[in-house]
């Protein structure tokens, strides 16, 4: 007897579903974690700006941190990191994010705390994401960054030695 082999075949159909989401995007106002100038500003030696980065959009500070040449130099309060909420409390850290411009070759370390936490020592060897905290924030209360520099004597005066970036990062 002989079998008789038969084919079968399948015509499949690709389904695609479409459900629909529609995306409001409004502002909420400014964020509940604010920096704000340390009680060390004097705009000479230690100066703090704001902008927004039309290129990303990010509002940034840009703190000016100037130090003697040969010694450390401290600085009490360089920012305060501040929550306006006024009924919820945050966790708060710093994270450094690496250098923008520049080299660690005149600036031997920036060491940052946030209140008691710390030091985050940033110099050639750190490593991008590195950070302190978290910091408990709680409603209406401010948490200030002191800071040491120390740059090398041999540095040059009137320009930025190095630029880096350090994020505070907050969630609640």
């Amino acid at each position: 007897m002989q079998l008789k082999r038969t084919t079968l075949s399948f015509a499949t159909a690709a389904i695609t579903l479409t459900n629909i989401t529609e995306w409001h995007v409004q502002s909420a106002g400014t964020p509940p974690i604010v920096k704000v100038k340390g009680a060390d500003v004097d705009d000479s030696l230690l100066s703090v700006s704001t902008y927004t980065n039309t290129q990303d959009g990010t509002n940034r500070t840009v703190i000016t941190i100037k130090g003697y040449t040969g010694d450390p130099t401290n600085y009490s309060e360089v920012i305060k990191i501040c929550n306006k909420d006024t009924t919820k409390t945050y966790s708060v850290k710093l994270v450094y994010k690496g250098i923008l411009r520049g080299d660690f070759t005149y600036v031997q370390y920036l060491k940052l705390w946030l209140g008691s936490a710390g030091p985050l020592t940033i110099e050639s060897s750190t490593s991008k994401d590195e950070s302190i905290g978290p910091v408990s924030l709680g409603p209406n209360s401010c948490v200030s960054v002191p800071a040491e520099v120390l740059v090398t004597p041999d540095a040059p005066t009137g320009s930025d030695l190095v630029i880096v970036q350090v994020d505070v990062v907050s969630t609640g």
